[in-house]
């Protein structure tokens, strides 16, 4: 069974996250468990990523190592 993780409520609140995951129809939640776990496909485009990359400092950084730019 998967375990789910708790995202910092402060990065899910964040103005950068919101705005990402308003242009691409998802909720915070799930655009940071994409970015972060590959949950679901969302196209980011690249200054989407380093946006996200940016700001993924208040989350464990070896989850970071794993993402892909398309």
């Amino acid at each position: 069974m998967k375990q789910k993780t708790e995202l910092p409520e402060e990065l899910c609140a964040d103005e950068a996250v919101c705005f990402i995951a308003y242009r691409h129809h998802v909720t915070p939640q799930q655009l940071l468990r994409h970015f972060l776990y590959g949950e679901m496909s969302i196209p980011l485009e690249d200054n989407e990523i380093e946006i996200l990359k940016g700001l993924s400092g208040m989350v464990e950084n070896d989850r970071i190592t794993n993402i892909k730019t398309s």
